[in-house]
């Protein structure tokens, strides 16, 4: 047990520079039961090796030059990693080619990472820093030094060749962990399956189970749980980095060597614990990554559940540890999909032992036995009934837990495993009560019948505004990109995220792609009441919020940001006033036909373009806020210098989607 404590502070220390008052907070919590619980010198060690994890979380490679050689350790379709010189670089090359194991020579210049990411959307660069990859190479000429001759994902393309396309989505998912496009995934995604059919630990524990018991006909001695390692060798190999397969394959080989030459003198947890170290101290940032975190706190979590349940039946004690393992998981699927399923514990138990099953056969298949079509056979029935319980399938919305709400849920969660276990009674009821009432409470829609917001979505070069009063939902834009659907995977999370579940009315300023461009998929994946773009509309009545449009002559124009609506409205006791794109002339025109209008916060004309926010403008609304909606390092230049010292010149606080990311505007409705 001392052993998993010097590891778990060793993690804690890395931690800290990511949340210094929470994980200072647990250090100082661990640290007090290690010295109520062992000898003073056992909490001297932990904290000393705790703040060693701290130095070692500050060490960076950083070296100025313009010539890098270097070991390809990650490779994908459009971007590979390199590391050299002890630093990781990323480097982005259209239809790469190179693989892992290639030794490169490139010639460039290394920058910060410099990614958009919009609302909602997978944050890349964070993802590249929690593997320690913080420059990229924008690069002139690679050459290459040496070429891996094992072509990992020639070699994955060859395998999968051999099964339908339709077939291949779910493959890549369970064998690689990659991500695709597919029906499957959509309602994997819709079940919140994602996390079990992602290369999970348990189809590579079971293909050892069966391998073990195939060659257990043949080999009688202790060698037998080795040979069964050694054949996973190669799946290691053309799976690399993945970390799951690596870590169960050390983990393993400790557990035989304990088994085989230390007579199991060193316990289960223990193990965790030196296996654990060995990857921190291999490379410190495996610490941040999930599959670390999911796969060093699930034997945890499993012993204290055994502990907590010794006192059941076999079948009893399997529902009960079960019901168990998904209450401590609640917070990663919070987290991942942005709610709960509430079928998602019985379609797990349903799933789990049929991905088990497809994954052990396309593993097989991965080693050459020809079965791809009774394979095939199963990953079809398996794909029907995804589609039909998808369509059966519902989400209650709720925000993700923030790291401290995680860390209380733990707490009790723990404590409640520890009074079980000892029996007492009162207190693992009244933590389970907590635990429950907690959940049940944190899910109720009241949060939004008492509050209103307004949200200026980070939707990249574009346009969308969230305006939210109780559980009445206005939409002034959708947004649209070419590269990407913004509707399913920007504006219906954030909707999830806020627990909206429909929009009564969507208003789009006029028909510009960035604008509208999202409606369609908006309309076809969530429930949209109704839609309107028409002036002559105007005023909007609809839940307490009344809507009016200042472009009066919008209908007679025939440039399409001449028709622009402009749209104001009062929530919070705050007047707020959309431009869309409307140019200089509208502008004037408003205030030619308006002796006075109020405006705390304007939403700025076409992105911050010199098209629009002319100066007489803004000296005329005296706007307090300028809320400018665009894309990061966007091709037009957008925000324009000139607006920008417009804006300044008056005073007007400068917000911007690119660099704030989402803007939220929000109060109770009483106030």
């Amino acid at each position: 047990m001392i052993i998993l404590l010097f590891f778990i502070c060793f993690w804690i220390g890395l931690s800290i520079r990511h949340s210094v008052i929470l994980f200072v907070f647990i250090l100082a919590l661990v640290t007090l039961i290690v010295f109520y619980r062992y000898k003073k010198k056992i909490g001297i060690i932990c904290l000393g090796i705790a703040f060693i994890g701290v130095g070692i979380s500050y060490i960076r490679f950083d070296f100025q030059r313009t010539d890098f050689s270097g070991l390809i350790i990650d490779s994908h379709d459009n971007y590979f990693i390199i590391l050299s010189k002890g630093e990781k670089l990323y480097t982005y090359h259209k239809n790469n080619e190179y693989e892992i194991g290639d030794y490169v020579q490139i010639k460039g210049e290394k920058n910060e990472l410099d990614f958009v990411t919009l609302e909602s959307q997978f944050d890349f660069k964070d993802y590249l820093n929690k593997k320690g990859v913080y420059y990229q190479i924008k690069t002139n000429k690679i050459t290459a030094k040496f070429s891996n001759p094992l072509k990992i994902r020639k070699t994955r393309n060859k395998f999968l060749s051999h099964f339908s396309e339709e077939n291949q989505s779910l493959i890549k998912a369970l064998m690689f962990s990659e991500r695709d496009s597919g029906d499957d995934l959509n309602n994997i995604e819709k079940l919140h399956l994602a996390r079990l059919a992602n290369a999970s630990g348990i189809y590579i524990y079971a293909y050892l189970h069966f391998i073990s018991f195939i060659l257990s006909y043949f080999i009688k001695n202790k060698r037998l749980k080795i040979i069964s390692l050694l054949t996973l060798s190669p799946y290691l190999i053309f799976t690399f980095p993945r970390f799951t397969i690596f870590r169960i394959m050390v983990m393993e080989l400790a557990r035989y060597i304990n088994e085989a030459f230390l007579d199991k003198k060193i316990k289960s947890l223990e193990i965790t614990g030196i296996v654990g170290i060995f990857f921190l101290l291999c490379d410190y940032h495996n610490g941040y990554q999930m599959s670390f975190i999911l796969g060093f706190s699930m034997p945890i979590l499993i012993s204290f559940i055994r502990d907590s349940t010794f006192m059941y039946k076999r079948f009893k004690k399997k529902i009960i540890q079960m019901v168990m393992i998904y209450f401590a998981f609640i917070p990663f699927e919070i987290k991942f999909y942005n709610g709960i399923n509430p079928l998602s514990l019985i379609v797990q138990t349903l799933f789990s032992p049929l991905f088990i099953f497809i994954s052990v056969l396309c593993l097989i298949c991965f080693y050459g036995l020809p079965i791809y079509g009774f394979t095939e056979f199963f990953i079809n029935g398996i794909s029907n009934l995804l589609g039909w319980l998808s369509k059966i399938a519902f989400q209650i919305n709720v925000p993700p837990f923030n790291e401290w709400i995680v860390f209380v849920y733990m707490l009790l969660y723990l404590a409640y495993c520890y009074y079980k276990s000892i029996e007492f009674i009162p207190l693992y009821r009244l933590f389970a009560g907590l635990i429950v009432g907690g959940l049940v409470i944190y899910h109720l829609p009241i949060y939004n019948l008492m509050t209103a917001q307004v949200s200026f979505i980070n939707v990249g070069q574009g346009d969308s505004c969230l305006v939210r009063k109780g559980n009445t939902t206005v939409l002034i834009d959708t947004g649209g990109l070419s590269y990407t659907d913004i509707a399913k995977e920007t504006l219906i999370p954030f909707f999830q995220k806020q627990r909206i579940y429909n929009i009564d009315l969507v208003i789009t300023t006029h028909d510009d792609y960035d604008h509208s461009g999202a409606y369609d998929s908006l309309k076809e994946n969530f429930y949209v009441k109704q839609k309107i773009d028409d002036a002559t509309k105007f005023p909007v009545k609809i839940g307490g919020l009344t809507f009016k449009n200042y472009n009066s002559k919008a209908a007679t124009y025939s440039e399409e940001n001449d028709k622009s609506l402009v749209i104001g409205f009062e929530l919070m006791n705050k007047h707020f006033l959309i431009m869309g794109d409307a140019p200089t002339k509208v502008e004037r025109q408003i205030i030619k036909e308006n002796d006075h209008l109020d405006c705390d916060i304007l939403k700025v004309g076409h992105h911050g373009s010199d098209t629009s926010t002319c100066e007489e403008f803004i000296k005329y609304l005296q706007p307090k806020v300028g809320v400018i909606s665009c894309g990061k390092n966007n091709k037009y230049g957008h925000p324009k210098s000139s607006v920008l010292s417009i804006l300044k010149k008056y005073n007007v606080e400068i917000r911007r989607t690119d660099v704030e990311g989402t803007i939220t505007y929000r109060n109770y409705i009483f106030m």
